[in-house]
C-alpha cells in the first residue's frame, strides 16, 4: 500500500492502522525520507519511505519506479493554506494549494494507473469544507468539492480499479474555538485521526464500493 502524504496527520494514522493489519506500507511525502527513523519508530519496522513532491512529474515518476505494483493507493496530501475571507485571501497561495492537492493528485493517479493491480483501489481525501461552508475557507471548499467530483468521474473512467474518497470533519488536535464548535455536533466532539483512518481501510477492503465519498464528520453536516 502506498500512502502519499503519509508522514503526518491523517495519512500517518492510515499507515499505522494498515501496518497493524499486516499491510506492506510505503510512505511518500516531501519529508518522508528525512523522517525515516521517526516513521519506523511510529509505524513499525520494515516500512519504506520515499521523498515525493506530487507537483513534480520527475518526483512522481521516480517514486513510482521504486514502488512497483500498487494494490492500494491512499492520497492524504494537505497543502499549507491560511484561512482567509475571499476578498482578503492570497490568491497565489490558494492557487498553489489547488495545484498541490487537486492537480497533484491528478498527475499522481495518471502516472500510477498502469502500476495499480486490476483489483486495486485509490482512496482520495476531501473534507467537511467541501459541503459545510465556513467563512474563510473558500479555497479548501472548492478543492474538496472538486476532489469528490474527480472521485466519481474516475470511478467510471478507470474501472475496474475502484476510486473512493474520505471526507473527514474536524480532527484533533484543534484550537479551543473549533473544539467548542464540534461539541454542538451530534457526536459531541472532534475525531481522532485513528477513527477517520478506519474509513480508508474500509474502502480499500470493500470490493463493491466505488465512486463513493465516505463522510466521517460526527454529524457536522446535519447541524
Amino acid at each position: 500500500m502506498l500512502v502519499v502524504g503519509g508522514s503526518s496527520g491523517l495519512g500517518l494514522a492510515v499507515c499505522r492502522l494498515a501496518y497493524g493489519l499486516g499491510a506492506e506500507v510505503i510512505i511518500a511525502s516531501r519529508s518522508a525520507l528525512d523522517k525515516h527513523e521517526e516513521l519506523t519508530a511510529t509505524v513499525g519496522p520494515g516500512i519504506e519511505t520515499i521523498s515525493l513532491d506530487v507537483t513534480s512529474e520527475k518526483d512522481v515518476e521516480s517514486a513510482l519506479e521504486r514502488v512497483g505494483t500498487i494494490d492500494h493507493l491512499a492520497v492524504a496530501t494537505r497543502p499549507p493554506l491560511t484561512p482567509s475571507l475571499f476578498l482578503q485571501a492570497d490568491l497565489g497561495q490558494a492557487r498553489q494549494a489547488f495545484e498541490t492537492k487537486f492537480w497533484g493528485q491528478c498527475q499522481l493517479i495518471r502516472m500510477a494507473h498502469g502500476r495499480l493491480a486490476p483489483d486495486g483501489s485509490i482512496v482520495l481525501t476531501s473534507g467537511i469544507a467541501g459541503e459545510r461552508i465556513y467563512a474563510g475557507n473558500f479555497a479548501m471548499s472548492v478543492i474538496n468539492s472538486a476532489t469528490e467530483t474527480l472521485c466519481r468521474a474516475l470511478a467510471v473512467e478507470l474501472a475496474p480499479i475502484r476510486i473512493n474518497a474520505v471526507s473527514p470533519g474536524f480532527i484533533a488536535p484543534k484550537p479551543p474555538d473549533v473544539e467548542a464548535r464540534a461539541r454542538r455536533f451530534p457526536a459531541g466532539r472532534v475525531a481522532s485521526a485513528e477513527e477517520v483512518a478506519e474509513a480508508y481501510i474500509h474502502l480499500m477492503e470493500s470490493p463493491y464500493v466505488t465512486g463513493t465519498t465516505l463522510v466521517v464528520d460526527g454529524g457536522a453536516r446535519l447541524v
